[in-house]
């Protein structure tokens, strides 16, 4: 035991000498992918939150049509797609070519009399630049399925309501019934979003573009941590190992010695860009849709999953240097195996647009097992199945480790 936890101590005091020249990598890793990636990850982000601008034309401050408007501002599910701005008409002619604008409506004098009064005459009129033609058929969908609820549907069902009250002799009742009506269609409108159960189809479980990549880009550094994290394994003789197990320190006991010291070197080197991450997220400079508003809050509970994956890809780190002869050929083999388990969990390109064997396949692999964990944290759903694959993986490369380790012993 005393010599176990004496060559555990040795691998420590090693990392304590590495550990600045590990900061040092990780330093540089950052700057050369995780700041353009962040960049990137915050303009997609940006993209993805403008609506649809209309300009409207001419005098809404009619009770009637002025509490149209801002219930569709305020209330409506119309307001997620489309944002109406009251301006005059040259502002909005300039707007509109200038493409500030997707479209222009314009209310005449007279609109809303024409409605209340039943005669439906006078017509609004909808503009839109040449290059929104594809854009203008959504848009004036969206807008006719209020107009056809708040003006068609409702006005028929007013009249022909207070016309049959008064074939009854209910005069009395046409107010209150009136008023009664109005406020069965106007929930109408505002519920139409509750007819039906809406799904948001991500990438992969729900998750935003933006949230897909900031994960896969994280998860792919951890991966190919190793080619930084070589440098642990630097001036490693076989013949040490055979000493070892000579003086009562088994291939088992040196793989766990040198896999916990491993596993550390790697957390510190881990702490640089979660700590640039952290910072990016409280000032906003990275926009993810699930975590608008959160600052970096969320992030402090992913990083239990980041670690815990973490933790699988340094077994298999420490696997593939065991299995290669070298320091060179253990980095090369980093690499392949890295990139291409990599590219088969979608860390690369989305998995949902591959074919459906490479999708199993990549989800057998330890990345996919990682990917599908650290959804799980990020979209706080059931992790603890897909923990326990995790795990199991982490135990299967530190028994395969010593099984190799072992065999070099043997061999001499």
């Amino acid at each position: 035991m005393k010599r176990r936890a004496a060559y555990f101590l040795a691998e420590w005091k090693r990392i304590l000498r590495l550990l600045p020249l590990q900061l040092g990598i990780s330093l540089v890793v950052c700057a050369c992918v995780g700041i353009p990636a962040a960049a990137l990850v915050a303009r997609s982000a940006g993209e993805g939150q403008d609506r649809y601008r209309i300009g409207v034309v001419g005098d809404i401050s009619d009770s009637y049509l002025g509490f149209g408007f801002a219930a569709l501002q305020t209330m409506d599910d119309s307001r997620l797609m489309i944002e109406l701005v009251e301006m005059s008409e040259d502002e909005a002619a300039a707007a509109l070519s200038r493409g500030e604008l997707t479209a222009v409506v314009q209310v005449p004098e007279g609109f809303v009399d024409s409605i209340v009064y039943g005669e439906n005459d006078i017509r609004v009129t909808y503009a839109v630049s040449s290059g929104q033609t594809q854009l203008s058929a959504t848009v004036m969908g969206e807008i006719a399925d209020v107009a056809s609820t708040l003006v068609t549907a409702s006005q028929s069902a007013i009249y022909g309501m207070q016309r049959t009250l008064y074939e009854q002799g209910s005069a009395d009742r046409v107010g209150p019934e009136t008023d009664r009506l109005n406020l069965m269609l106007i929930n109408a409108v505002l519920s139409r979003g509750g007819f039906g159960e809406v799904e948001v189809l991500g990438y992969v479980d729900g998750l935003s573009l933006e949230a897909y990549y900031f994960c896969r880009i994280i998860l792919l550094l951890l991966l190919l941590a190793g080619l930084t994290g070589g440098i642990f394994f630097l001036g490693r003789k076989s013949a040490l190992a055979g000493m070892l197990n000579a003086g009562g320190v088994g291939a088992l006991s040196q793989i766990a010695g040198e896999y916990l010291a491993y596993l550390g070197f790697l957390c510190a080197g881990f702490l640089l860009p979660a700590g640039l991450l952290t910072f990016l997220l409280e000032r906003g400079t990275i926009l993810l849709p699930e975590w608008e508003g959160m600052g970096a809050d969320p992030f402090f509970a992913l990083l239990s999953f980041l670690v815990i994956t973490l933790v699988m890809f340094a077994a298999f780190q420490l696997f593939l240097f065991e299995l290669a002869d070298g320091i060179v050929n253990g980095i090369l083999l980093q690499l392949i195996c890295g990139v291409g388990m990599g590219y088969l969990a979608g860390y690369f390109y989305p998995s949902a647009f591959f074919p459906g064997r490479l999708r199993f396949v990549g989800g057998l692999l330890p990345a996919g097992a990682a990917a599908r964990f650290v959804d799980c944290g990020f979209l706080m759903g059931n992790w603890r199945g897909e923990a326990a694959v995790v795990l199991a993986w982490t135990a299967a490369f530190l028994l395969l480790a010593a099984a190799v380790r072992q065999s070099r012993i043997l061999r001499g």
